[in-house]
């Protein structure tokens, strides 16, 4: 079985899955896919794998004659510690890796499993992820998929960036509008992960690169009509960076320091003051 590990968003699950469902031949392959949560149990678990199954014949389970079952297990080192410190539904899969077989929930008799493929992701421990048994894990040839450096990344969301505004015919001066973007929140990015860090009164304060698309994204949501000049692509990289990042804050001081952080990489990247771009909403003498 193959086990895939890595940060979160560095897209082991969409590996997988790109694999499974269209790359995989369906008339020898059933795929199907698991996502474990904090609250997963072993019965939920052993439930959801039997659902999908057929009875071969008394005490024989499998996905049905000719085809080979590939279960993917996303997140598997999510469940929560059990009083003695294992993972119930770590420990199922693991019965079945090491005898085969599983027991009736109802009159505990003897369940064989045979064509059973498994498939799994999960992320480092730590914040919410546990470390899973080396028992289970010696069974994995085990890939580690690394987080992307900053050249990889500025580099993929500048070819979206450009691409989108090519395709919707943006003038050209704001192509380069387009890679500050990029590089802006790039900047964002890593001083959120250096400085908002999770704590037990804000374990949400989690970024990821989620958080980076996310951004990027929602200043593509642009249509080329409703562009009056270049600022208005910086305010809308502004609003989308509070939209992410500055509405998951929960104090005072930490909305400051995002405040003034988008003050200066306004002032850097896009060398334009933050009291101008933002001028129309003046109220006196203050933004």
């Amino acid at each position: 079985p193959l086990l895939f590990v890595g940060p979160t968003g560095t897209g082991k699950s969409v590996y997988v899955k790109e694999k499974l469902i269209n790359n995989l031949d369906k008339d020898r392959y059933l795929p199907f896919f698991i996502n474990f949560s904090a609250r997963t149990s072993a019965n939920q678990t052993q439930n959801i794998i039997m659902s999908r199954l057929d009875k071969r014949r008394k005490g024989v389970y499998g996905p049905p004659m000719g085809k080979k079952c590939v279960i993917f297990v996303d997140d598997m080192n999510m469940p929560a510690l059990e009083q003695f410190g294992a993972q119930p539904p770590v420990e199922l899969l693991r019965q079945y890796i090491d005898h085969g077989n599983w027991y009736d929930l109802k009159d505990t008799s003897r369940i064989t499993l045979v064509d059973l493929q498994l498939i799994s992701a999960m992320g480092p421990p730590g914040g919410g992820r546990n470390a899973v048994t080396s028992r289970f894990l010696r069974h994995f040839n085990i890939f580690s998929i690394n987080a992307f450096s900053d050249e990889t990344m500025v580099r993929i969301f500048s070819s979206v960036v450009a691409f989108y505004l090519k395709n919707n015919e943006f003038p050209p001066d704001y192509f380069t509008v387009g890679n500050q973007i990029v590089t802006a929140t790039m900047e964002v990015y890593k001083k959120a992960m250096e400085n908002l860090l999770p704590t037990p009164a804000k374990s949400h304060y989690t970024f990821n690169l989620r958080d980076f698309s996310r951004v990027i994204q929602g200043c593509l949501l642009l249509k080329k009509e409703s562009l009056e000049n270049k600022r208005t692509m910086m305010r809308l990289f502004v609003h989308e960076v509070f939209r992410v990042y500055y509405d998951r804050l929960v104090d005072d001081k930490d909305r400051a320091w995002l405040y003034q952080l988008m003050n200066s990489i306004l002032k850097d990247h896009f060398k334009e003051p933050f009291d101008q771009v933002f001028d129309h909403l003046k109220q006196g003498s203050k933004v």
